[in-house]
């Protein structure tokens, strides 16, 4: 048979361990007093704390908020800058095309004026220009009349414009009233060296234009009648 030696227990062995348990326990305590009593030595609160915390976050939204907002202006406001400076250079290349197109007529009233005495051939018909317009039987016309009398700085008078052609097969002359839809067989001007002058010719089903008799009665007894006659196809543009 085995025998098992007898163990021996010594009795101070069990109070050792629960004093190094107590120790333990009572230093833990020590430390968290003296942690909490430095937390309300420094005015440390918690409450208070999170509530700033949760302000300071309120507070970055927001100011994130401004700033997008803020972006989002920038970038409407630099768009509308680029509308305003594409605007700004189209208007200021029609300015510059006007300006050139006064110049060109300038230098042509100067040119003339060299041409002419100051007793004859004081007015002119330029740049007489005949389309087609949208309907049948529908053209449109265009032509400048430039006076070149210096002393004259104002003049006055009536533009009269004739058409004639063929109406099935016959001839046909029709008058300012016929073609322009109105009642007035002249049209009054005044202007001091050149005038443009537009507008639109309706004429009767089948007459065909041959030619256009444009005349300006003036009112200035500086001034002689001006009276000329245009070759219809001569002048005629846009036709295939």
């Amino acid at each position: 048979m085995r025998i098992k030696s007898p163990r021996i227990v010594h009795q101070h062995e069990r109070p050792w361990r629960w004093r190094l348990l107590l120790a333990l326990a009572l230093l833990g305590a020590v430390g968290w007093q003296a942690y909490t009593w430095g937390v309300r030595q420094g005015g440390y609160d918690r409450e208070r704390s999170t509530a700033e915390i949760a302000a300071l976050k309120t507070a970055l939204e927001e100011q994130q908020a401004a700033m997008r907002d803020l972006e989002a202006a920038s970038v409407r406001y630099r768009r509308q800058a680029e509308i305003e400076q594409q605007a700004s250079r189209e208007l200021q290349q029609q300015l510059i095309a006007a300006e050139d197109e006064r110049a060109a007529l300038k230098s042509e009233v100067e040119m003339l004026r060299s041409l002419v005495s100051s007793d004859t051939g004081s007015l002119y018909i330029r740049n007489l220009v005949l389309r087609p317009g949208e309907l049948e039987n529908q053209y449109t016309y265009s032509f400048t009349i430039v006076q070149v009398l210096e002393k004259v700085k104002t003049t006055r008078g009536k533009l009269v414009m004739k058409v004639s052609g063929k109406l099935d097969g016959k001839k046909k002359r029709l008058d300012y009233a016929d073609f322009s839809g109105g009642e007035e067989k002249a049209v009054k001007l005044a202007f001091s060296n050149y005038k443009d002058v537009t507008g639109e010719m309706h004429f009767p089903q089948g007459f065909a234009p041959e030619s256009m008799l444009i005349e300006f009665l003036p009112r200035n007894k500086e001034l002689k009648k001006l009276s000329k006659t245009f070759v219809w196809p001569e002048y005629l543009q846009g036709m295939e």
